[in-house]
């Protein structure tokens, strides 16, 4: 019997994937572990690998085809199998005439009995939106409904196109890839009742301690930077507070033993976020190293799988763009994510005088379903406490 090549779920808060590009043909010869087809799915490009020998009997999604997790993209022939082995192709749902994607979803109730299928976020969106599920007709794989055929509903049924414009158009970018993932990860983000808390530290000490630093870690040719100083104190606020390292997963939130800080990194084609794990168990030098490795595989399209999932919490840094203060999006599942703004010298009162000091600032935005302001506003402070309070920093 033929074996399935299946689209599986890497990591948590994946749904579904694009085909980017089908490493073998057709009539290829298959070995087990070979790469297959390479996926594009929340933010990072893997290969789905055969699970046995044999030849790639058919190909099901063609590339720049988005499916769902668990969708058969293909099949392999085992040894001594022919095409006459191959299952009859199952056609998939069709939209409704005369429409395609989410405009399909007219918001007119369906034919009693019919069965649907529903995506979880799709059925917490029409809750939050008040849209009476019955009446969303799916544009998905196999009639699946998703969240932008809610919103259409919730819109008023109608997805029509604004009237051209006359203005020349230089470029045109698709929300596709990366982009398109983005795309859609912000929209989820955006649904979410957030809550954001701002302040400024004075971060003179940790400045302090980056200078020391900068000598202790001559030899290991790495220039300690004022992000490594938060990611360690923000590991460490972590450790000590679990409610902040946490996921919200439908009606459950989920702490977290392990300590996954995401670091957002800026690329040409859009923001991703890889991560370093157990980071409240890691010195500082090994934080700033694993950093800059994560950095530079980022940057070369070398992340695995591993490198890009697992957050329980992240942080995004515009600091180096002169950015004072920001609302940053939360990564869904996670509950909490951290911005750092620039770093500044100020005057400050110090001991009935005035003195330069380095002021920092911090933006710290949290799901407000899953934690509360007083909490969120005591972990913030115990970040800024540990850039205070450096001597861990130079252990």
């Amino acid at each position: 019997m033929p074996v399935d090549i299946i689209l599986p779920q890497w990591g948590m808060g994946m749904n579904d994937g694009t085909v980017i590009k089908w490493l073998k043909s057709v009539g290829d010869p298959v070995k087990k572990g070979d790469q297959l087809v390479e996926i594009e799915s929340s933010k990072v490009n893997a290969e789905v690998e055969a699970t046995a020998d044999g030849t790639l009997g058919r190909v099901n999604v063609e590339e720049g085809k988005t499916v769902n997790i668990g969708t058969v993209l293909g099949l392999l022939l085992k040894e001594d199998e022919t095409e006459a082995d191959l299952p009859a192709v199952v056609a998939p749902a069709a939209p409704a005439a005369g429409r395609s994607g989410p405009a399909a979803s007219s918001g007119t109730t369906r034919p009693a009995g019919k069965k649907v299928i529903v995506a979880p976020r799709a059925r917490k969106l029409a809750q939050q939106l008040g849209v009476d599920i019955e009446t969303v007709n799916g544009t998905g794989p196999s009639g699946r409904i998703t969240e932008d055929d809610v919103r259409a509903v919730a819109e008023g049924g109608s997805a029509s196109a604004p009237p051209p414009s006359t203005i020349p158009v230089k470029e045109t970018i698709p929300l596709t890839g990366i982009r398109g993932t983005i795309a859609r990860r912000m929209s989820e983000s955006a649904s979410i009742p957030t809550v954001t808390l701002n302040t400024h530290a004075d971060v003179t000490p940790a400045m302090e301690a980056q200078k020391e630093l900068l000598k202790a870690w001559r030899s290991e040719r790495i220039r300690p930077q004022y992000q490594d100083l938060v990611l360690g104190a923000v590991a460490r606020a972590l450790a000590e507070t679990p409610q902040a390292n946490a996921h919200l997963v439908g009606d459950e939130i989920r702490i977290f033993e392990e300590v996954n800080l995401g670091i957002a990194v800026a690329l040409p084609e859009g923001l991703i976020v890889p991560v370093v794990h157990n980071a409240d168990k890691k010195s500082l030098l090994e934080i700033a190293k694993e950093v800059r490795e994560l950095a530079r595989d980022a940057k070369s399209g070398k992340l695995s799988i591993d490198q890009m999932t697992g957050s329980t919490f992240s942080v995004t840094n515009l600091g180096a763009y002169d950015i004072e203060a920001f609302d940053p999006l939360l990564n869904p599942p996670e509950i909490g994510i951290l911005g750092l703004g620039r770093v500044e010298e100020r005057p400050a009162v110090v001991d009935g005088g005035f003195e330069a000091r380095s002021i920092g600032h911090l933006s710290l935005t949290f799901d407000h379903r899953a934690w509360d302001g007083a909490p969120a506003a005591e972990f913030l402070k115990k970040i800024v406490t540990h850039l205070k309070n450096t001597a861990w920093m130079l252990t």
